[in-house]
C-alpha cells in the first residue's frame, strides 16, 4: 500500500502532546517494508506557512519538523495528471455542494491534496471532514483516518 499523510497527521505526528499522535504512531508501526510513506509538497507549503506566521520560541521547532519531513519522507510534487484530477472534483465539489467562489477556496488545498492521492494511487491520511465527500464524488479516493 501507499499511503500520503495529510497536513494535519502530520501536525499531530509532531504534537507530542497530542492524545492521537500514539494511535498514528501504531499505524505506522504496523506497516510492512512494502507499504510506501509519502507526503505532498502542499504540506511542505503548509508548514512553511505555519513557520512564518509562529511565534518567534515555537519558531524553531517548526523548522526542525520541516526538515526532518524532507529527510525521512519521500515527497510527491504537483503534476499534471493531479491537475486534470483537480479540475474534475473541485467542479463536482462546488456542483455538488452549490458552493459559490469565495466558499470554495478554502478547500482548495484540500481539493489538491486529494488529486496527488488519486494520480499517485496513494490512500490519503486524514481526519479532515472534507475527505468523505471527496470520495463520494469520485469513488477511486481511498481515505483512512488514522487518528480513531
Amino acid at each position: 500500500m501507499k499511503y500520503l499523510l495529510d497536513t494535519n497527521v502530520l501536525s499531530t505526528l509532531y504534537d507530542l502532546s497530542s492524545q492521537q499522535r500514539p494511535l498514528i504512531i501504531e499505524k505506522l508501526s504496523r506497516l510492512t517494508d512494502g507499504d510506501g510513506i509519502f507526503i505532498s509538497i502542499l504540506s511542505i507549503y503548509e508548514m512553511e506557512y505555519a513557520h512564518a506566521n509562529a511565534p518567534e520560541q515555537k519558531q524553531h521547532t517548526i523548522r526542525n519538523d520541516i526538515n526532518h519531513l524532507k529527510a525521512n519522507f519521500e515527497i510527491i510534487p504537483l503534476s499534471m495528471a493531479s491537475a486534470n484530477y483537480f479540475g474534475q472534483l473541485k467542479k463536482q465539489f462546488k456542483d455538488g455542494y452549490a458552493m459559490n467562489k469565495q466558499a470554495i477556496k478554502k478547500h482548495t488545498l484540500d481539493i489538491m491534496l486529494a488529486s496527488c492521492a488519486l494520480s499517485d494511487d496513494c490512500t490519503l491520511v486524514s481526519a479532515d471532514k472534507i475527505f468523505p465527500a471527496l470520495k463520494q464524488l469520485n469513488h477511486l479516493l481511498e481515505i483512512e483516518d488514522w487518528t480513531q
